[in-house]
C-alpha cells in the first residue's frame, strides 16, 4: 500500500503552494488601478444551487443557476498607493461616494453606461513569486462596503487595516 507512505505523499505534494503569494489589482471606473497591499484575501467561490424536482416519492436534483456572493478582503492602509498619491481607503471611499453621495443621495455615474463598475484581478503566485499559477478576474465590480479604520491611542507595532466588500457579476479564469 504505497499510498500510506510519507515519501509518496511528499512526492505528490512537493513543496506545495503558499497562501501568502498573491496580488490584487483593483481597477477603477475612471481608469487606472489600485495595487494596494492586501493583507488577507481569498479566491472567490461560486455556487450552483440544486433545483429539487419531485418524482414519485423521490427528489431528483438538477443543477440550477450559478450564484456569486460578495467578495471580502482586508487592506493595509498605506500612506499612498499608485492612485495619485491617495491611500486605497480614500480611493475606495471616493468611488463609493460617487456611486451614492453621502449628502445628496445621488450618483455621479450614468447607470445606463455602467461606468461605475470595473474589473479586478486576483493573482496567486508560485513559491518563487513567479506565475501567476492561478488568476481570477472579477467582472463589473463595485464596492458595497468600505470598512472602518480603527484609530486607537494604545495601538503599538501595528499597521492600520480596513476591510472592503465588493459585488461583481461573474468571474473568469482559475
Amino acid at each position: 500500500m504505497s499510498f500510506l507512505r510519507l515519501t509518496d505523499f511528499k512526492d505528490r505534494v512537493g513543496l506545495g503552494t503558499r497562501a501568502n503569494r498573491y496580488k490584487v489589482i483593483m481597477g477603477l471606473p475612471v481608469g487606472g488601478a489600485i495595487e494596494a497591499e492586501v493583507s488577507a484575501a481569498s479566491l472567490p467561490a461560486s455556487t450552483i444551487n440544486p433545483i429539487p424536482v419531485g418524482f414519485r416519492g423521490r427528489i431528483l436534483k438538477l443543477p440550477g443557476d450559478r450564484m456569486y456572493g460578495p467578495w471580502q478582503f482586508t487592506v493595509y492602509d498605506t500612506a499612498k498607493t499608485n492612485v495619485g498619491g491617495r491611500s486605497a481607503w480614500k480611493a475606495l471611499q471616493e468611488w463609493s461616494d460617487r456611486i451614492n453621495n453621502h449628502f445628496s443621495n445621488v450618483t455621479e455615474f450614468n447607470p445606463d453606461d455602467r461606468d461605475f463598475v470595473a474589473e479586478w484581478t486576483i493573482q496567486h503566485y508560485d513559491l518563487n513569486g513567479e506565475g501567476p499559477i492561478k488568476e481570477i478576474t472579477l467582472h463589473n465590480c463595485w464596492p458595497t462596503a468600505v470598512g472602518d479604520v480603527i484609530l486607537q491611542q494604545g495601538a503599538m507595532d501595528q499597521l492600520l487595516q480596513f476591510s472592503c466588500t465588493v459585488e461583481y457579476e461573474y468571474f473568469t479564469g482559475a
